[in-house]
């Protein structure tokens, strides 16, 4: 969701978002003559649900599907930031400000922005999908204890804001230039779980933690 509209609370942050829900069924079977012997299926899982970041995601794929996992401990810095994208892209199409907390940390001004935008919009039914959306790179650029400071660069079209029936609601947005470069900085807590700290386009200024 970068810069969700929603007519009301939100703030302007783009950070990402493809996923695929399965389904299986099984049959039975019997013979002629004689009890008829049950054919059982094998019960089957449907495989965990994964955002792709690689390619452009169509606007509104994500809504109602499987939230994916989200891998936020180690020091795979890059699949960390990925997967907190990743996540931050499935809640912009299901929001639940329950959620927020999972992906920034409590205290900071983006998790009390995005608690706000996520409860606005959960209140009216309402969802964002921003179409397109795709990661071009990751980079880590300073990594300290506890704190890690990573280049993002990724594409959007356009954001479109949606009522429960999928029909546009207000004016969407456009990102001009498509391609933009941020900064996220993600904090490590004593579980030893990531989330993120801060999400900019500069890398000006200080968090506090």
């Amino acid at each position: 969701m970068s810069g969700c509209s929603s007519q009301s609370a939100t703030r302007c942050l783009a950070v990402a978002l493809l996923g695929v829900l399965v389904a299986c069924s099984g049959g039975s079977g019997g013979n002629q003559r004689g009890g008829s012997p049950k054919t059982s299926s094998a019960p089957t899982t449907a495989p965990p649900s994964t955002i792709d970041l690689s390619k452009p995601i169509p606007g509104g794929s994500l809504h109602g599907i499987p939230r994916p996992p989200l891998e936020n401990t180690g020091t795979d810095y890059v699949a960390i930031t990925r997967s907190l994208i990743g996540n931050f892209r499935w809640l912009t199409e299901n929001p639940d400000p329950a959620v927020v907390s999972e992906l920034y940390v409590p205290g900071t001004e983006d998790h009390a922005s995005w608690v706000a935008a996520f409860q606005d919009l959960a209140n009216k039914g309402w969802r964002a999908a921003d179409d397109d959306y795709y990661v071009i790179a990751i980079e880590p650029v300073d990594a300290q204890q506890g704190a890690v400071t990573m280049r993002v660069t990724d594409s959007m079209r356009f954001e479109r804001i949606l009522d429960s029936s999928g029909n546009q609601v207000g004016e969407g947005r456009v990102r001009d230039p498509q391609r933009k470069s941020s900064v996220a900085l993600i904090s490590r807590d004593a579980e030893g779980r990531w989330r993120l700290a801060d999400y900019s386009t500069t890398s000006g200024g200080t968090v506090q933690l």
